[in-house]
This record gives C-alpha cells, sequence and structure tokens, in this order.
C-alpha cells in the first residue's frame, strides 16, 4: 500500500515542479529529461502491460512533430552542413520524450492530488509576480525575465494564473478563493512587466475563452470582478508610465504605429518590422520548397535568393540562418512545409480532441493552455522553443495519465489523499 501512496506523492510532487521551478531556465527541459529516465527505469521494474488505445492518437501525433524535421535535413550538404543542422532537432526530441514518457507511464495508476498541484500554481503566481515587481520598481529592468526568457516567463506564469482561475471558480471556500484570488493579480504583474504584446492578447483571449468553458459555474460576477482588477491594473500600470513614476519598458519610438512607420520605411530598427520581414521570408522558403520546406544549412546557401523573392529590406550578412520567425505557423511553414504545418495542425487536434473528453479541471486547464499557445504563437513560437515547449510535452504527460478528477470541484486533503 505505501508504494501505491508514494507513487502518486511523488509523481504529483514532480509536476508541480513544472510550476515552483517555472521562473528558471533550463527547469522545464531537465524535468523531461527526468520524466523520460524516470519512465524507462519505472517500466524496466515492474513491465505495466500495454493498453495504448486511448493514447494511440496522441503518441503518434507527438511523435509526427520529430519526424516532420528530418527530410529536409537529407536534402544537399556535406557532413559540415549536417552537423549544423543537428540543431534543428532540439526541441523536436523534447517531443520524443513526452513519447517516451508516455509509453512508459500511461498504464500506471495514477491519482494526482489537485489541490496541491493547483496550490503550487499559486505558489509560482506570487514568487515569479513579486520576482518581477523586484526587478522591474527595483532593478530597473525594462521588461521582466525572471531567470529565464522574456516570453517563457510570461507564458509559463499565465499558465499558472489561469490554473488559480480555475481552481478560484471551483473551490467553495472563501478564504482559499482570497487567496487564489490575490495569487492571479501577483501574478498579472509578470504579464505586465514583461511588456510583451503578443502574450498580453493571448492573457486576454485565454481569459474570455476560459469564462465560456466555465460558464456552468454561473459566477459571472467573480468573473467579471477579475476582469476589472487585470483591467485596472494594466490601467494603473499605463498611467505609472506615463507620468514618469514607472520606468517604462518601451519608448514612445517604440511604439506599435511608430513600428509600421519604421517598416514602411525600410528601416530594419522596429519589432513589428521585423517580424513582417521574416514573414515575407518565410512565404519565400515556402514557395522554394513547399512540402518540406529548408534546413538550416540550404537556407543559408540560398538566402539571397530568398531575400529577393520576398523584397525584404534585411541584408543577408545581418540574418542567423538558424534564426525563428515570431510566428508559429511560418516558423513551421519555413522549416518543414507544409509536412509541418499538417503534423501541427494534427497534433492540436488531437490536444483539443483528447482533453476536451476529460471534463474535469485538469482538461479544462490543458484546453486553456492550448488557446493559449495557439493566440501567443502569433508572435512567438512557443512550439519551437525549448522552455515553452518543454512545459507544453511535461503538462500533456500529466493530463494524460493522470486518473480523471471529479467534475464538481477539486478534492480537498483527506487522510487517504496520497499528499
Amino acid at each position: 500500500m505505501w508504494l501505491s501512496i508514494d507513487r502518486h506523492k511523488v509523481l504529483t510532487l514532480f509536476f508541480a515542479l513544472f510550476f515552483v521551478l517555472s521562473f528558471k531556465k533550463p527547469s522545464a527541459q531537465i524535468l523531461m529529461v527526468i520524466l523520460a529516465l524516470g519512465g524507462l527505469l519505472y517500466y524496466k521494474a515492474h513491465k505495466p502491460p500495454m493498453h495504448l488505445s486511448p493514447f494511440k492518437w496522441l503518441i503518434a501525433s507527438m511523435f509526427a512533430m520529430f519526424l516532420v524535421v528530418w527530410p529536409n535535413l537529407f536534402v544537399g550538404g556535406d557532413l559540415d552542413a549536417w552537423h549544423y543542422n543537428l540543431r534543428s532537432l532540439n526541441m523536436p526530441s523534447v517531443y520524443v520524450l513526452g513519447v517516451v514518457a508516455l509509453l512508459c507511464l500511461h498504464n500506471v495508476p495514477f491519482r494526482l492530488n489537485a489541490r496541491f498541484l493547483f496550490y503550487s500554481m499559486a505558489f509560482a503566481c506570487f514568487f515569479n509576480g513579486g520576482l518581477a515587481f523586484v526587478q522591474r520598481v527595483f532593478l530597473g529592468v525594462g521588461r521582466v525575465v525572471g531567470f529565464s526568457t522574456v516570453v517563457g516567463f510570461v507564458t509559463l506564469t499565465s499558465m499558472a494564473l489561469f490554473g488559480c482561475f480555475i481552481y478560484a471558480l471551483h473551490t467553495d471556500k472563501r478564504q482559499e478563493k482570497w487567496l487564489f484570488s490575490v495569487a492571479m493579480l501577483t501574478g498579472f504583474l509578470v504579464v505586465l512587466f514583461s511588456a510583451t504584446r503578443s502574450a498580453s492578447i493571448a492573457f486576454a483571449i485565454t481569459f474570455l475563452a476560459l469564462c465560456v468553458f466555465l460558464r456552468r459555474t454561473k459566477q459571472w460576477r467573480y468573473m467579471g470582478l477579475m476582469a476589472l482588477c487585470f483591467g485596472g491594473l494594466f490601467a494603473l500600470n499605463q498611467t505609472l508610465e506615463q507620468h514618469a513614476l514607472l520606468h517604462a519598458a518601451r519608448t514612445k519610438d517604440e511604439s506599435f504605429s511608430q513600428d509600421l512607420r519604421l517598416f514602411a520605411q525600410k528601416n530594419p530598427d522596429s519589432s513589428i518590422g521585423l517580424r513582417l520581414a521574416r514573414w515575407q521570408e518565410a512565404l519565400a522558403i515556402a514557395k522554394l520548397s513547399p512540402l518540406i520546406g529548408m534546413s538550416l544549412s540550404t537556407k543559408c546557401r540560398r538566402l539571397d535568393e530568398i531575400l529577393a523573392l520576398s523584397h525584404s529590406y534585411r541584408k543577408a550578412d545581418q540574418i542567423n540562418c538558424a534564426e525563428k520567425y515570431d510566428n508559429e505557423f511560418f516558423n513551421t511553414l519555413a522549416h518543414r512545409g507544409v509536412l509541418g504545418l499538417a503534423a501541427l495542425a494534427w497534433f492540436l487536434c488531437v490536444l483539443w480532441r483528447f482533453f476536451a473528453k476529460r471534463k474535469d479541471i485538469i482538461g479544462v486547464f490543458m484546453l486553456s493552455m492550448l488557446v493559449f499557445y495557439v493566440s501567443v504563437g502569433i508572435g512567438f513560437d512557443p512550439f519551437d522553443f525549448f522552455i515553452e515547449g518543454s512545459f507544453l510535452v511535461g503538462m500533456v504527460v500529466m493530463g494524460a495519465i493522470a486518473e480523471r478528477l471529479p467534475t464538481t470541484q477539486p478534492p480537498t486533503t483527506t487522510s487517504k489523499d496520497p499528499i
């Protein structure tokens, strides 16, 4: 009996670490390696029977995210080019780790202690929000990063925040609702102080989507109150920046409209303009190699042709061939072609269908993550970056192997609970 309890405890604590350590890179990558190795050791020791039927499409779609990288690696080039192209396998290899973990652990009975997991999300909001406050107010950091990257920090904190929102709507304890509400507002400081427009838009879209997903709770007053609080903090931040009471992350010369004007003037010194230029180059690559995209070495070799076809103002000697395209779909199209886009679309559809069937708070959490990742993918590449991608794969494994929770409210800790 103690072995069974220990298994539930270890796995719950392990997945909680994805949130507790969300401020630090490369925590998510390290945790994914540990998860895959731990799964292999568990399977070798216990050899549980394989029942892959419920997970076959999930496993297949994750493996496809790895396979579609390979075709263009064999097109042209020499041994040096092959070695240079191997970096393209970095993030896709994490999907393989997820497949290994699912194969080894899918038949392991695992009762996730939802209360403990969601409290780890609240901890992440408090800690990350406090860290962001210190970095912005006391250290004068323009765009807070924690000990990670700007986008990685805001993405993982946003997911912890949405988890707190889900839990707060399901708990019937007033003190818990207040605690998780304050945690959300603290975590929202990361969204504000990251000054990441794509993440802010994705946050708003995901919050509205969650309100729709959780409409059966009929807690419209609470949802409206939290929306007003988020809006109030956003307005307060803007006011403080305008009156120079808080160091502005972006100057007037870095505004959205100014970026567009600079792009029209073919001035490379603009965030939006650089994105638009990269997207045009991605479309040019798609015209040259539509099915499988281009490897990094092939892109380097044909860079002048790509720039001419896209009418880009960028100079070939100023471009890093390994750069991404600040858009998940253009990035996939450029590096993996139509095959890559098909694999990504399949993966997203499988995730949505799989977790929509759970009909519990973990399922809702995973759907909110999917909405956020797709939304933020308009301006970044969350499925291709190590931090965000590893976190997603880890959560997919957790949501897949955990037993379904009660659909009414999160379980409270009792003497029978593993933690």
